[in-house]
Protein backbone atom coordinates (compact mmCIF):
# COMPACT_ATOMS: atom_id res chain seq x y z
CA UNK A 1 0.00 0.00 0.00
CA UNK A 2 1.22 3.51 -0.75
CA UNK A 3 2.22 5.93 1.99
CA UNK A 4 -0.87 8.01 1.22
CA UNK A 5 -3.06 4.96 1.51
CA UNK A 6 -1.48 4.12 4.87
CA UNK A 7 -2.19 7.59 6.19
CA UNK A 8 -5.82 7.39 5.07
CA UNK A 9 -6.21 4.01 6.76
CA UNK A 10 -4.57 5.26 9.97
CA UNK A 11 -6.75 8.38 9.94
CA UNK A 12 -9.89 6.29 9.56
CA UNK A 13 -8.82 3.96 12.35
CA UNK A 14 -8.01 6.94 14.59
CA UNK A 15 -11.41 8.53 13.95
CA UNK A 16 -13.11 5.22 14.77
CA UNK A 17 -11.15 4.97 18.02
CA UNK A 18 -12.03 8.54 19.00
CA UNK A 19 -15.69 7.95 18.26
CA UNK A 20 -15.76 4.83 20.45
CA UNK A 21 -13.85 6.53 23.30
CA UNK A 22 -16.28 9.46 23.27
CA UNK A 23 -19.32 7.19 23.18
CA UNK A 24 -18.01 5.18 26.12
CA UNK A 25 -17.82 8.42 28.12
CA UNK A 26 -21.26 9.72 27.19
CA UNK A 27 -20.59 11.84 24.11
CA UNK A 28 -21.32 11.50 20.41
CA UNK A 29 -18.43 12.73 18.25
CA UNK A 30 -19.33 14.23 14.88
CA UNK A 31 -16.98 14.41 11.94
CA UNK A 32 -17.16 18.22 11.87
CA UNK A 33 -13.84 19.76 12.82
CA UNK A 34 -14.30 23.26 14.27
CA UNK A 35 -10.74 24.05 15.39
CA UNK A 36 -7.14 22.95 15.16
CA UNK A 37 -4.23 23.58 17.53
CA UNK A 38 -0.58 22.63 17.50
CA UNK A 39 -1.25 19.30 19.21
CA UNK A 40 -5.04 19.14 19.25
CA UNK A 41 -8.18 19.08 17.16
CA UNK A 42 -11.60 20.34 18.20
CA UNK A 43 -14.78 18.67 16.96
CA UNK A 44 -18.47 19.32 17.28
CA UNK A 45 -20.01 16.79 19.64
CA UNK A 46 -23.19 15.99 21.52
CA UNK A 47 -23.74 15.09 25.15
CA UNK A 48 -26.10 12.16 25.60
CA UNK A 49 -29.18 12.61 27.83
CA UNK A 50 -27.77 10.10 30.29
CA UNK A 51 -24.51 12.05 30.53
CA UNK A 52 -26.30 15.35 31.00
CA UNK A 53 -28.35 13.90 33.84
CA UNK A 54 -25.17 12.86 35.67
CA UNK A 55 -23.03 15.97 35.07
CA UNK A 56 -24.06 19.13 36.94
CA UNK A 57 -22.05 21.50 34.74
CA UNK A 58 -23.59 20.10 31.55
CA UNK A 59 -27.11 20.04 32.95
CA UNK A 60 -26.89 23.56 34.35
CA UNK A 61 -25.45 25.18 31.22
CA UNK A 62 -27.11 23.24 28.40
CA UNK A 63 -30.55 23.66 29.94
CA UNK A 64 -30.33 27.39 29.31
CA UNK A 65 -28.97 26.87 25.78
CA UNK A 66 -31.76 24.47 24.72
CA UNK A 67 -29.36 22.14 22.90
CA UNK A 68 -26.92 19.35 23.74
CA UNK A 69 -23.99 20.43 21.57
CA UNK A 70 -20.46 20.66 22.96
CA UNK A 71 -16.94 21.21 21.66
CA UNK A 72 -14.68 18.18 22.09
CA UNK A 73 -10.99 19.03 22.21
CA UNK A 74 -8.80 15.99 21.55
CA UNK A 75 -5.09 16.07 22.37
CA UNK A 76 -2.86 13.34 21.00
CA UNK A 77 -0.48 12.14 23.72
CA UNK A 78 1.95 10.76 21.14
CA UNK A 79 2.07 13.93 19.03
CA UNK A 80 2.32 16.43 21.88
CA UNK A 81 5.74 17.07 23.50
CA UNK A 82 6.17 15.62 26.96
CA UNK A 83 6.41 19.14 28.42
CA UNK A 84 2.97 19.95 27.04
CA UNK A 85 1.34 16.82 28.47
CA UNK A 86 3.08 17.16 31.83
CA UNK A 87 2.88 20.92 32.31
CA UNK A 88 0.83 23.03 29.91
CA UNK A 89 -2.19 20.72 29.63
CA UNK A 90 -2.53 20.55 33.40
CA UNK A 91 -2.25 24.35 33.58
CA UNK A 92 -4.99 24.67 30.97
CA UNK A 93 -7.31 22.42 32.96
CA UNK A 94 -6.50 24.24 36.19
CA UNK A 95 -7.16 27.63 34.57
CA UNK A 96 -10.50 26.52 33.13
CA UNK A 97 -11.61 25.17 36.50
CA UNK A 98 -10.42 28.32 38.30
CA UNK A 99 -12.41 30.59 35.95
CA UNK A 100 -15.58 28.47 35.90
CA UNK A 101 -19.01 30.15 35.83
CA UNK A 102 -18.05 33.40 34.13
CA UNK A 103 -20.17 34.24 31.06
CA UNK A 104 -17.16 35.54 29.14
CA UNK A 105 -14.99 32.43 29.58
CA UNK A 106 -15.52 29.12 27.80
CA UNK A 107 -16.67 26.50 30.30
CA UNK A 108 -14.96 23.17 30.88
CA UNK A 109 -17.72 20.61 31.41
CA UNK A 110 -15.81 17.37 31.60
CA UNK A 111 -12.55 15.59 30.79
CA UNK A 112 -11.30 12.06 30.35
CA UNK A 113 -8.41 10.22 28.76
CA UNK A 114 -7.45 7.03 27.00
CA UNK A 115 -4.03 5.52 26.44
CA UNK A 116 -3.49 7.70 23.38
CA UNK A 117 -5.55 10.85 23.96
CA UNK A 118 -6.81 13.49 26.36
CA UNK A 119 -10.37 14.76 25.89
CA UNK A 120 -11.68 18.12 27.10
CA UNK A 121 -15.43 18.68 26.81
CA UNK A 122 -15.95 22.41 26.39
CA UNK A 123 -18.74 24.92 25.91
CA UNK A 124 -19.56 25.43 22.24
CA UNK A 125 -19.57 28.95 20.77
CA UNK A 126 -21.47 28.80 17.50
CA UNK A 127 -20.55 32.09 15.80
CA UNK A 128 -16.83 31.69 15.15
CA UNK A 129 -14.00 33.83 16.46
CA UNK A 130 -13.44 37.57 16.71
CA UNK A 131 -11.05 37.72 13.75
CA UNK A 132 -13.64 36.09 11.50
CA UNK A 133 -16.24 38.54 12.77
CA UNK A 134 -14.02 41.58 12.14
CA UNK A 135 -13.30 40.38 8.60
CA UNK A 136 -16.97 39.65 7.88
CA UNK A 137 -18.14 43.04 9.15
CA UNK A 138 -15.35 44.85 7.28
CA UNK A 139 -16.35 43.11 4.06
CA UNK A 140 -20.04 43.79 4.61
CA UNK A 141 -19.71 47.52 5.23
CA UNK A 142 -16.93 48.05 2.71
CA UNK A 143 -14.47 49.58 5.18
CA UNK A 144 -12.08 47.99 7.69
CA UNK A 145 -12.91 47.46 11.33
CA UNK A 146 -15.97 47.31 13.55
CA UNK A 147 -17.99 50.35 14.44
CA UNK A 148 -16.66 51.99 17.60
CA UNK A 149 -19.99 51.26 19.29
CA UNK A 150 -19.67 47.53 18.63
CA UNK A 151 -15.96 47.56 19.48
CA UNK A 152 -16.80 49.21 22.79
CA UNK A 153 -19.44 46.58 23.60
CA UNK A 154 -17.22 43.62 22.77
CA UNK A 155 -14.09 45.07 24.33
CA UNK A 156 -15.84 45.61 27.65
CA UNK A 157 -16.85 41.94 27.65
CA UNK A 158 -13.30 40.84 26.82
CA UNK A 159 -11.82 43.02 29.56
CA UNK A 160 -14.34 41.70 32.08
CA UNK A 161 -13.37 38.13 31.19
CA UNK A 162 -9.65 38.87 31.52
CA UNK A 163 -10.22 40.72 34.82
CA UNK A 164 -12.08 37.64 36.08
CA UNK A 165 -9.06 35.51 35.19
CA UNK A 166 -6.67 37.91 36.95
CA UNK A 167 -8.90 38.09 40.00
CA UNK A 168 -8.61 34.31 40.19
CA UNK A 169 -4.80 34.51 39.78
CA UNK A 170 -4.78 33.24 36.19
CA UNK A 171 -2.90 34.92 33.36
CA UNK A 172 -3.88 33.86 29.84
CA UNK A 173 -0.64 34.73 27.97
CA UNK A 174 -2.10 34.05 24.50
CA UNK A 175 -4.77 36.68 24.08
CA UNK A 176 -5.55 37.28 20.41
CA UNK A 177 -8.59 37.69 18.18
CA UNK A 178 -8.57 33.99 17.26
CA UNK A 179 -8.86 33.02 20.94
CA UNK A 180 -11.99 35.09 21.50
CA UNK A 181 -15.11 33.26 20.35
CA UNK A 182 -18.63 34.57 19.87
CA UNK A 183 -21.74 32.66 20.86
CA UNK A 184 -25.04 32.62 18.98
CA UNK A 185 -26.13 35.81 20.76
CA UNK A 186 -22.93 37.67 19.92
CA UNK A 187 -21.36 37.52 23.39
CA UNK A 188 -17.64 36.85 23.75
CA UNK A 189 -16.13 33.64 25.11
CA UNK A 190 -12.44 33.67 26.01
CA UNK A 191 -10.86 30.35 25.07
CA UNK A 192 -7.61 28.40 24.57
CA UNK A 193 -5.86 28.50 27.95
CA UNK A 194 -2.98 26.33 26.71
CA UNK A 195 -0.38 28.91 27.81
CA UNK A 196 -2.22 30.05 30.93
CA UNK A 197 -0.47 30.07 34.26
CA UNK A 198 -1.46 30.36 37.90
CA UNK A 199 0.30 32.82 40.20
CA UNK A 200 -0.01 33.94 43.79
CA UNK A 201 2.26 36.99 43.81
CA UNK A 202 1.13 39.74 41.43
CA UNK A 203 4.62 41.22 41.38
CA UNK A 204 6.31 37.93 40.44
CA UNK A 205 7.93 37.78 37.02
CA UNK A 206 7.60 35.00 34.44
CA UNK A 207 10.04 33.93 31.74
CA UNK A 208 8.26 31.59 29.30
CA UNK A 209 7.89 33.03 25.78
CA UNK A 210 4.18 32.60 25.02
CA UNK A 211 1.66 33.77 22.49
CA UNK A 212 1.67 35.14 18.95
CA UNK A 213 4.37 37.68 18.08
CA UNK A 214 1.94 40.34 16.84
CA UNK A 215 0.16 40.41 20.22
CA UNK A 216 3.21 39.95 22.43
CA UNK A 217 4.48 42.59 24.87
CA UNK A 218 7.91 44.08 24.04
CA UNK A 219 9.67 42.78 27.14
CA UNK A 220 8.75 39.22 26.09
CA UNK A 221 9.97 39.90 22.55
CA UNK A 222 13.30 40.90 24.09
CA UNK A 223 13.43 37.64 26.11
CA UNK A 224 13.15 39.49 29.41
CA UNK A 225 11.21 38.40 32.47
CA UNK A 226 7.76 39.89 32.53
CA UNK A 227 4.66 40.49 34.60
CA UNK A 228 1.89 38.22 33.32
CA UNK A 229 -0.98 40.65 33.95
CA UNK A 230 0.81 43.48 32.14
CA UNK A 231 1.52 41.14 29.22
CA UNK A 232 -2.20 40.32 28.98
CA UNK A 233 -3.04 44.03 29.04
CA UNK A 234 -0.65 44.68 26.16
CA UNK A 235 -2.39 41.99 24.12
CA UNK A 236 -5.75 43.59 24.92
CA UNK A 237 -4.48 46.83 23.42
CA UNK A 238 -3.55 45.05 20.18
CA UNK A 239 -6.99 43.38 20.08
CA UNK A 240 -8.70 46.75 20.51
CA UNK A 241 -6.64 48.25 17.68
CA UNK A 242 -7.59 45.31 15.44
CA UNK A 243 -11.28 45.75 16.23
CA UNK A 244 -11.30 49.47 15.48
CA UNK A 245 -9.04 49.47 12.40
CA UNK A 246 -9.62 46.00 10.95
CA UNK A 247 -5.93 45.11 10.97
CA UNK A 248 -3.03 44.49 13.30
CA UNK A 249 -0.85 47.49 14.16
CA UNK A 250 2.35 45.88 12.87
CA UNK A 251 3.20 43.04 10.50
CA UNK A 252 6.85 42.55 11.43
CA UNK A 253 7.62 38.97 12.51
CA UNK A 254 11.17 39.48 13.77
CA UNK A 255 10.88 40.20 17.54
CA UNK A 256 13.57 42.85 17.87
CA UNK A 257 12.52 44.68 14.71
CA UNK A 258 8.97 44.65 16.02
CA UNK A 259 10.13 46.28 19.26
CA UNK A 260 11.63 49.13 17.22
CA UNK A 261 8.26 49.67 15.51
CA UNK A 262 6.43 49.55 18.84
CA UNK A 263 8.49 52.53 20.06
CA UNK A 264 6.96 54.68 17.30
CA UNK A 265 3.49 56.19 17.19
CA UNK A 266 0.74 53.77 16.18
CA UNK A 267 -0.23 53.96 12.50
CA UNK A 268 -3.84 54.83 11.63
CA UNK A 269 -5.03 54.61 8.04
CA UNK A 270 -8.59 55.83 8.55
CA UNK A 271 -10.24 58.21 11.05
CA UNK A 272 -11.06 57.10 14.59
CA UNK A 273 -12.75 59.10 17.34
CA UNK A 274 -10.95 61.77 19.31
CA UNK A 275 -11.24 59.62 22.42
CA UNK A 276 -9.68 56.44 21.08
CA UNK A 277 -6.76 57.93 19.13
CA UNK A 278 -4.98 59.68 22.03
CA UNK A 279 -5.49 56.68 24.26
CA UNK A 280 -3.97 54.30 21.74
CA UNK A 281 -1.03 56.53 20.99
CA UNK A 282 -0.37 57.16 24.68
CA UNK A 283 -0.78 53.50 25.42
CA UNK A 284 1.80 52.29 22.93
CA UNK A 285 4.16 55.25 22.77
CA UNK A 286 7.69 55.08 24.12
CA UNK A 287 7.14 58.29 26.12
CA UNK A 288 4.36 56.68 28.12
CA UNK A 289 6.43 53.64 28.93
CA UNK A 290 9.03 54.83 31.35
CA UNK A 291 7.49 53.12 34.40
CA UNK A 292 7.68 49.69 32.80
CA UNK A 293 11.45 49.62 32.43
CA UNK A 294 14.18 51.90 31.21
CA UNK A 295 13.33 51.36 27.52
CA UNK A 296 9.88 49.73 27.40
CA UNK A 297 7.13 50.63 29.83
CA UNK A 298 3.49 50.46 30.84
CA UNK A 299 2.00 51.01 27.41
CA UNK A 300 -0.81 48.46 27.55
CA UNK A 301 -1.78 49.48 31.08
CA UNK A 302 -2.12 53.09 29.98
CA UNK A 303 -4.03 52.07 26.86
CA UNK A 304 -6.50 49.81 28.60
CA UNK A 305 -7.05 52.08 31.59
CA UNK A 306 -7.84 55.03 29.34
CA UNK A 307 -10.09 53.07 26.98
CA UNK A 308 -11.96 51.28 29.75
CA UNK A 309 -12.49 54.58 31.56
CA UNK A 310 -13.92 56.15 28.38
CA UNK A 311 -16.13 53.15 27.66
CA UNK A 312 -17.62 53.27 31.17
CA UNK A 313 -18.67 56.86 30.59
CA UNK A 314 -20.91 55.64 27.76
CA UNK A 315 -22.83 53.16 29.95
Amino acid sequence: MSATGTRVKDSGKSLHERTIECRENGYLLSGKKIGTGAFSKVYLGYATPNKISKNYKLANDLRSKNHNMVAIKIISINEAPLEYSKKFLHREIYALNATYRHPGVVQLYDMFRSLKRFYLILELALSGDLLEHINAVSHSKGSPGLSEEEARRLFKQIVNAVMHCHNNHIVHRDLKCENILLDEQGFVKLTDFGFANHYTDRSALMNTFCGSVAYTAPEILLSRKYNGEQADLWSLGVILYAMVTGKLPYHEKHPRKLVQLIRKELPFHHPVSSGILPAMNRGHSHKASQSRSADLGSGPQCLCNLIISRFRKHD
